[in-house]
Order: C-alpha cells, then structure tokens, then sequence
C-alpha cells in the first residue's frame, strides 16, 4: 500500500493483494492506518463487503448519534 498527503488530498494506493485481502476478510478484516503516518488527527480505517447494507449491519456498533455517515443518494432506495 502506498499512503500519501498532497496539500488538502491524501492518496491511498492499494494493491490487489490488499483488495484480494479486504475482499478474503470481508467485514471481520480491515486495513488501520493511523492518522499520524499522513498528519492527520483521526485514523483511517478501510474495509469491504458485497454491499452497503452489511456493511451498515457490520458497524452499527461503531455509529453512535454524533457519527456522520454519508452513503451516495444513488444507493439510497
């Protein structure tokens, strides 16, 4: 993987063995990148699934009522 910070843009490059991974692991899995690597004051943290709703149910525990969640209104029924 290849992570990098270019003025207000972050570059996240990832190679088929990561995505052969995110796809293996599914929402059990995950690729953590700690904010400090880039100078940010968050972490980052990349996961898959077949679709939006699992991974919704996945991490449910992890939204709580100050979370903002943005899923593109093209996905929305």
């Amino acid at each position: 993987m290849i992570k990098a910070r270019m003025n207000n843009q972050i570059l996240l490059g990832l190679s088929h063995a990561n995505l052969d991974r995110l796809r293996a692991d599914g929402v059990k899995g995950g690729i953590h990148i700690k904010g400090a690597e880039l100078l940010l004051d968050f972490d980052i943290y990349i996961t898959a699934a077949p679709n939006e709703g699992i991974l919704l149910e996945a991490m449910s525990d992890m939204i709580g009522p100050d979370t903002k969640v943005n899923i593109d209104k093209r996905l929305k029924s």
